[in-house]
């Protein structure tokens, strides 16, 4: 169909060789300016030198010549280990691991170039490596930089975990008075009395602003002069009580803290 079209392939180099050798005696390879004849009769003494193998992986099957698998002697499917694996039955070799990273290392074999896949998590691709013997220092430079992110991000957040989980084995120590003191002053949340002290705070804090607020507001004329005079003046007693109780209850809120801050001096000097 190609030559139909005119179409011309742009490959220079030549095939590689078929699996093939002379098993019947007295018969010669075929060379490439033997006819078509010799060729077919020379190709009836041959059988294949390699073999095809089928590779089962949790049930997805692969298949390979032995030789792609021969490149890399030194790893489990390169080595005689793999016979360890191999179902007679079935005369497949059968592998419990995971079908998906076996594609990336399968590929590895053909090729030459381990690469990373990035749905995948770190931890499983390098225990998937670790069984087949194979080792990650030799992914290739497109996915090299993918990999070291990976693992560095996985080794801090493994960091992390465990740092936490020393945390919560060490039992922290009992809080002094002091201590617990400043705690309720800053996180009102850690006590029903630190909440309730919060409040009250808060309370009489509102209390003193609609007091000043309300001191200025005129509250009608002066019976004697005719002018308007202000809330503050016609309710002398009443504000004058009221700015009392703010002031003796800021005053001791001020004390406490004071008194339960962990440096006094730094306190002093800060602004509440």
């Amino acid at each position: 169909r190609a030559a139909a079209i005119g179409w011309v392939p742009l490959a220079k180099h030549p095939l590689p060789p078929p699996p093939f050798r002379i098993s019947r005696p007295g018969v010669l390879p075929s060379s490439p300016s033997t006819s078509t004849t010799s060729a077919t009769t020379t190709s009836i003494g041959e059988r294949r030198c390699d073999e095809k193998i089928i590779l089962n992986v949790s049930g997805r099957r692969f298949e390979c010549w032995r030789s792609t698998l021969e490149k890399y002697p030194e790893s489990l499917l390169g080595s005689n280990e793999k016979e360890f694996f191999y179902d007679e039955d079935t005369r497949e070799y059968f592998f419990d691991r995971d079908p998906d990273v076996f594609r990336v290392i399968l590929n590895f074999y053909r090729t030459g170039k381990l690469h990373y896949p990035r749905h995948e998590c770190i931890a499983a691709y390098d225990e998937e490596l670790a069984f087949f013997g194979i080792l990650p220092d030799i992914i290739g430079d497109c996915c090299y930089e993918d990999y070291r992110d990976r693992k560095r991000e996985n080794t801090e957040r493994l960091i992390d975990d465990r740092l936490h989980e020393d945390d919560d084995k060490i039992q922290p120590k009992p809080l002094s008075p002091r201590e617990s003191m400043w705690r309720a002053f800053e996180n009102p949340n850690t006590s029903t009395m630190a909440s309730v002290f919060y409040y009250v705070t808060g309370f009489f804090i509102a209390v003193s602003v609609i007091a000043n607020v309300l001191d200025t507001v005129a509250c009608g004329p002066d019976p004697e002069t005719g002018y308007p005079r202000s809330c503050g003046e016609r309710f002398t007693r009443q504000f004058f009580c009221l700015d009392t109780a703010c002031v003796m209850i800021f005053t001791v809120e001020y004390f406490l803290r004071l008194y339960a801050a962990p440096d006094r001096l730094k306190f002093v000097r800060s602004v509440m």
